[in-house]
């Protein structure tokens, strides 16, 4: 379990490290969008991102996910055992992204991403992750 954990930080701590040497190559962006990173990444950033850095961005958010979804394992455990109801502690874009995303690879994922932009090339002011629970996320679970 240490291990597991020792992982999940090593990961998250190695795509944090190259954030900021990312960021310092990243396009400009007005004031009103940098004060909200999640808006930063747009279609027109994301048309000019490498293939491996998609996939890093798309790593750090599934390590994310994967953190929130040992943590809430952890209070679900600790719940049962003292006899109260279990909550769960995740939010509907971490259980939508889990459930939707199953079985698709992140390679998948960044071409999924990239076909919604090309098919909408008036649209690249929206924001990937924006694109990723409405595009992609809400449709699949919609059909599950």
């Amino acid at each position: 379990m240490k291990k597991s954990v020792l992982s999940l930080g090593l990961v998250l701590a190695l795509v944090l490290a190259c954030a900021p040497v990312r960021a310092a190559e990243a396009p400009a962006v007005s004031d009103a969008i940098q004060s909200n990173p999640v808006e930063q990444l747009t279609g027109k950033v994301w048309q000019k991102t490498a293939e491996a850095d998609k996939a890093a961005f798309l790593l750090g958010v599934e390590s994310a996910i994967a953190v929130e979804y040992f943590v809430n394992a952890k209070i679900t455990e600790k719940a049962a055992k003292t006899g109260k109801k279990p909550t769960c502690t995740l939010s509907p874009f971490e259980k939508g992204w889990m459930k939707a995303f199953k079985d698709v690879n992140r390679a998948d994922i960044v071409k999924m991403v990239d076909q919604w932009y090309a098919a909408n090339p008036d649209k690249l002011d929206r924001p990937v992750l924006g694109v990723i629970w409405y595009e992609l996320i809400a449709p699949r679970l919609a059909t599950k």
